[in-house]
């Protein structure tokens, strides 16, 4: 068995929760149960898992295996009569345990490349069923081959005097191999005596050419333990909390994942020791001191980093901010009112101190109702979703005013809400930071086919697929009937595709189809062909 990812790799707002298991670029390979159970869920959805079976087993353990295409004919028929009864493909559907017993080794399912995959596998994990926690599947003993230590790439420090929103990491020079480290300097000079550190590794096995995150990692100073971390038994909403477990910003801005060897104080994520303190070193005195890093895979391999260093007041350097900086708090509420914005967010928003900035400019477009406020800007990581209201500029007729949505747009993408206008207020409810504005929307959806058209013969196709997009956010709905009946099309991104099957009788037909953007825009078509 080879791995393209194990538990703990950093991915986007969250750590990878599981093993990614390769199929060498090829679908379609049977998957089996890894021991005794019975089905208890299948999920389906457009992006994340796509097509995914849960496994409860009597031991208290549940396995997950996603990505996955077709399931067994009899699981298939299950859910396809769940779809068609609720006229919903996206399904999350608890199964009753006598229903789809297996044994170990028992035939499951087809691997594919559905959801949010990048290309074909089997994504496995295993589960703590009551608690629902991930836990490491490494840990259960697939006896994988591996006695290759992490690799180390490079080391930060961070000033802790400010947030590690404000101040910038100091690289600090590494050199070594094959799991030894040393600075590259005698002594490490530090310029503040409140400090923390951060490092870049990665892991690899034997078997792989892949690079996997690390399992452990402690941090030493003077032969007393300051830190400590292990990835293992959390949940999928606790694991966000990776985003206060990186330098965000470092990630956002140039692709580079700095890991810290610190708890930030709104850092919540249950994988920290309970013995040490919170990773910040407070030097006292200009003595040198002598700092060990180590990181442990989940085979045990164990890489080390040895340095020396020493504070010296006379390089220390103050940082200055703006005067129209507000400092927002973790752990406590935080609220931005002016005249025609409100922003509220929760305690448990900010992982460290944001430097907020707040600025806003007159509107550049005439469908753009309200002034155009930067909240603050994307590289700042926020955790909970935080509601934000925005007054309108203008009147306007109930018609368009209908047709107002609040927009975000961050990181080069548009993310649309619309609900219920309270005066001349509308609310929406984001969970990442940047442009926020009201706009009239009265562009409908675009709805196109792929690789037919109205009036084709598809005796010899396979399948139909169209594509509908909105240029201001996500689509809200897709329906389609054939022949007035409700057709199942299945959707990965903005693609939606119906495979052939016995709801599509030999000879000619009509479809219809009906697309809905969030300001209730509408697009319907019209097309007839011969099957």
């Amino acid at each position: 068995m080879q791995l393209s990812a194990n538990f703990g790799e950093l991915r986007t707002n969250h750590f990878h929760m599981g093993l990614d298991i390769r199929t060498n670029q090829r679908e379609n390979l049977p998957v089996y149960a890894a021991a005794e159970g019975y089905i208890s869920r299948v999920k389906i959805e457009k992006g994340g898992f796509g097509r995914a079976i849960y496994i409860n087993h009597p031991n208290g353990y549940t396995t997950l295996y996603a990505h996955l295409n077709d399931f067994t004919k009899e699981l298939d028929n299950y859910i396809k009569e769940a779809q068609y009864k609720d006229e919903k493909w996206e399904q999350n559907n608890y199964i009753p345990k006598e229903l789809f017993p297996v044994t170990r080794g028992q035939f499951i399912a087809y691997s594919g490349n559905t959801g949010a995959s990048g290309g074909p596998h089997l994504h496995f994990e295993i589960r703590d069923t009551k608690t629902e926690n991930n836990l490491n599947p490494w840990l259960f003993n697939f006896n994988l081959p591996d006695i290759l230590p992490p690799t180390l790439f490079a080391l930060y420090a961070y000033d802790r005097r400010y947030s590690t929103y404000q101040a910038s990491p100091t690289r600090i020079g590494i050199r070594g191999a094959k799991g030894n480290y040393t600075s590259v300097s005698n002594e490490v000079i530090l310029t503040t005596p409140e400090i923390s550190f951060g490092i870049t590794a990665e892991d690899k096995t034997n078997t792989s050419p892949f690079l996997f995150g690390i399992y452990k990692a402690e941090l030493w100073l003077d032969d007393t333990l300051r830190f400590a971390f292990r990835l293992d038994d959390f949940s999928y909403p606790d694991s966000r909390y990776i985003n206060g477990s990186i330098d965000y910003r470092s990630r956002l801005t140039n692709g580079r994942y700095i890991q810290h060897l610190s708890r930030l104080p709104g850092n919540n994520l249950d994988i920290f020791s309970s013995r040490t303190g919170d990773g910040v070193l407070l030097l006292q005195d200009t003595m040198v001191h002598n700092a060990v890093v180590n990181l442990t895979d989940a085979a045990g391999n164990n890489t080390s980093l040895q340095f020396k260093l020493r504070y010296d007041p006379a390089k220390k350097t103050d940082l200055f901010f703006a005067a129209n900086t507000i400092p927002l708090k973790p752990n406590k509420e935080n609220t931005i009112k002016l005249d025609d914005i409100e922003v509220s967010f929760t305690a448990n928003s900010f992982y460290d101190t944001v430097p907020w900035v707040f600025s806003s400019k007159p509107p550049a477009d005439t469908k753009i109702i309200s002034n155009t406020h930067q909240l603050t800007n994307y590289t700042l990581p926020v955790h909970d979703s935080f509601d934000v209201k925005v007054k309108s500029l203008k009147y306007l007729i109930d018609s368009l005013r209908d047709k107002v949505i609040m927009q975000l747009v961050t990181k080069g993408k548009k993310v649309a809400v619309k609900n219920p206008w309270t005066g001349d207020w509308m609310t929406g409810r984001f969970r990442e930071l940047g442009q926020i504005y009201l706009k009239i929307d009265t562009i409908p959806p675009v709805v196109r086919t792929i690789g037919w058209r109205n009036g084709s013969d598809l005796s010899k196709a396979g399948s139909i697929t169209f594509v509908s997009e909105d240029t201001d956010g996500e689509l809200k709905s897709f329906r389609a009937e054939l022949d007035g009946t409700w057709l199942m099309f299945s959707r990965r991104s903005d693609y939606f595709t119906y495979k052939f099957d016995e709801h599509c009788a030999p000879g000619p037909h009509e479809l219809k189809v009906w697309a809905e953007d969030i300001a209730g825009n509408r697009t319907e078509r019209t097309y007839n062909f011969t099957r």
